[in-house]
């Protein structure tokens, strides 16, 4: 046999190139659209059991609702004149806690991440104190403030301060010491070294503190609704719930959470802007 036709049969009796390689995992496209089919169908699933469950009296209407209702329910209450104005009456007072509160939490964090005295005095207190429970100091804050935004913002900023706090000053102590050392060394200090060093390092950590913050105002302003208030959407919760009105109480909680993902969504586009310096 030539070695030409050694090479022949060498060739035709080893798998191709092709086999022998990994096989290539799916897409990350095929990937998402399988998870957003397998979500939409879970969904839908659970409005369609849902539905028949409430035509077919398997659960009681009045107190279950149904989703077509939900949807006629949704439509009447967001456009007309009271919705919008609840959702006014709440969105000024949850913006109002989440600016105040954010401010404040994350500078007092800054000083306790960058202040070792700072840290060791009035660090041991955020724990403590932000394990009260805000609910039972409502009644509290409308006594001092009446039923006013005040009371609502107060109570919202209390919650957002804290977490704000804790985060801003894990985020400044977890930056890398040997980055610090060498802005230092090079004559950064002070608010030079805060700006062009500690801030870039903490600022993911940070708008994961954000996010959650603005969610906790939004629930702490809804409570102290809840609880006492002359407007806003914790007070139509309240009044539907206790008129059995629940597909309106539905289309409201579906309505929060539209704008919970909507504002999640700028602050996850607004961090990849201002990190897209570390790509």
């Amino acid at each position: 046999m030539t070695i030409s036709d050694e090479r022949v049969a060498v060739s035709a009796s080893s798998p191709s190139a092709e086999n022998d390689g990994p096989v290539k995992a799916p897409s990350k496209m095929k990937h998402r659209f399988a998870v957003t089919a397998i979500q939409v169908t879970v969904v839908a699933t659970f409005l369609a059991v849902w539905e028949w469950a409430s035509r077919a009296e398997v659960i009681d209407p009045l107190l279950f609702g149904r989703p077509s209702q939900v949807w006629t329910a949704f439509f009447e209450y967001v456009p007309s004149p009271e919705g919008l104005a609840s959702l006014s009456a709440t969105f000024q007072a949850v913006a109002l806690a989440f600016v105040i509160g954010s401010i404040l939490g994350t500078v007092c964090g800054f000083i306790l991440g960058l202040s070792t005295w700072a840290n060791d005095i009035f660090g041991p207190f955020l724990v403590p104190l932000n394990s009260i429970p805000r609910i039972a100091l409502a009644p509290m804050f409308i006594a001092w403030f009446g039923l006013t935004m005040n009371a609502k913002v107060f109570l919202a900023v209390t919650i957002v301060f804290f977490i704000l706090a804790e985060n801003a000053r894990s985020a400044v102590q977890s930056v890398d010491t040997d980055l610090m050392t060498m802005a230092r060394v090079v004559g950064l200090k002070g608010p030079t070294l805060v700006w062009k060093v500690v801030l870039p390092s903490a600022i993911p950590t940070m708008f994961a503190g954000l996010r959650l913050t603005f969610t906790y105002s939004l629930l702490g302003v809804i409570a102290s609704e809840m609880i006492a208030a002359t407007n806003g959407i914790g007070q139509d919760i309240v009044l539907f719930s206790s008129g059995y009105q629940i597909n309106t109480v539905f289309a409201i909680i579906i309505e929060l959470v539209i704008i919970a993902v909507f504002v999640n969504a700028v602050f996850q586009y607004t961090e990849r802007r201002l990190l897209r310096w570390q790509d």
